[in-house]
């Protein structure tokens, strides 16, 4: 294994030792199987990190330090570098294999200017994981922005993390992305009075999509906008490889400030697709919801989305009951924790 522990004195450090054990294993110093694990002294690392090695890698801060006291940031978003694999705070590309970051922040501090609407040029993701079939384990991580916060493709699992953005901040075209005990926290539009959004799926088909066990949803309250756990492209159908509208809440805590529909398809002008159902489709179990006051009662759930479902107890101990049930039939089911 190659260790190195990296400090945020010097500029770009991270990314200085990433460019060591690259040229490592182009020059035949080390295997393209060597794991590698940093760890990270506490401070503020202002870079864009790239990472696109086979070697299974270990990003962590040093024993003891807080995930707020070690953060990565930039300001970065599409109008600055075209493409999620270029706008992104921390980017994770096709050729890694797995990857594991734990008890630090990943910041995009870029602020939106465009005024109306979702727009592309506002995008900027403070982690991308543009892989198909390597796997990715965070751990105690937060991630931290404002349009498209998480941009995630193939397999995923959050555990313990905090999520925070204000319009699609968790999106992408998962196969299965698993968030474990996590907070997902909607904040103020920086650009005013605006609808948020925690989830837009572009899932592929052959998954579960967007999974979220034991989590919480919250948010700042909006004057005139809502909240919605979940909004539709209104492009899947069943001959699209990805665009499916995938998503389960399982045992979830939702702040009344939500939309009650949970789901937002313009009135009906989008087609939610697929319709949920036990296996894929928007779908939830034992969902509570929290008042202003803390008080937490059984979601009345006669509002939702028509295309939403609600899985009955068969469903879900026979599929979600446990994090085993939900990960057996991916990488994960493989592969120590």
């Amino acid at each position: 294994m190659l260790k190195l522990t990296v400090n945020p004195r010097t500029v770009g450090s991270i990314t200085a030792a990433l460019k060591k054990i690259r040229e490592m294993i182009m020059t035949g110093a080390a295997a393209k199987d060597t794991p590698v694990h940093m760890l990270l002294e506490a401070g503020t690392y202002t870079e864009s990190v790239r990472y696109n090695l086979p070697n299974p890698l270990i990003l962590e801060s040093t024993p003891g330090t807080k995930p707020e006291d070690c953060i990565i940031q930039v300001d970065n978003c599409e109008s600055f570098n075209r493409g999620a694999e270029n706008r992104g705070v921390f980017v994770v590309g096709p050729s890694a294999t797995n990857v594991k970051i734990k008890s630090l922040t990943i910041l995009n501090t870029h602020l939106k200017s465009v005024l109306e609407g979702q727009t592309t040029l506002d995008s900027g993701e403070a982690f991308v994981w543009n892989n198909t079939d390597g796997t990715l384990l965070a751990e105690d991580v937060r991630f931290t922005g404002r349009q498209n916060v998480l941009t995630l493709k193939g397999f995923t699992w959050f555990k313990n993390c905090e999520i925070t953005g204000d319009i699609d901040v968790i999106s992408g075209e998962a196969k299965t992305a698993f968030f474990e005990d996590c907070l997902i926290t909607i904040r103020e539009d920086n650009r005013g009075d605006y609808n948020g959004y925690a989830v837009k799926s572009r899932a592929v088909p052959d998954g579960q999509g967007f999974v979220f066990f034991n989590c919480r949803f919250t948010g700042d309250r909006r004057k005139k906008s809502s909240l919605y756990v979940a909004r539709t492209e209104g492009k899947g159908n069943a001959k699209s490889l990805n665009g499916w509208d995938n998503i389960a809440l399982l045992n979830c805590h939702v702040s009344d400030a939500f939309n009650p529909e949970l789901v937002w398809d313009d009135d009906m002008e989008l087609d939610v697709y697929p319709r949920g159902n036990a296996a894929n489709g928007v779908r939830e179990y034992n969902t509570r919801t929290v008042a202003k006051n803390g008080t937490v009662t059984e979601a009345d759930t006669a509002q939702r989305n028509v295309k939403s479902y609600l899985l009955t107890k068969d469903d879900y101990f026979a599929r979600y009951a446990s994090r085993y049930l939900i990960l057996k039939d991916t990488p994960f089911g493989q592969i120590d924790e």
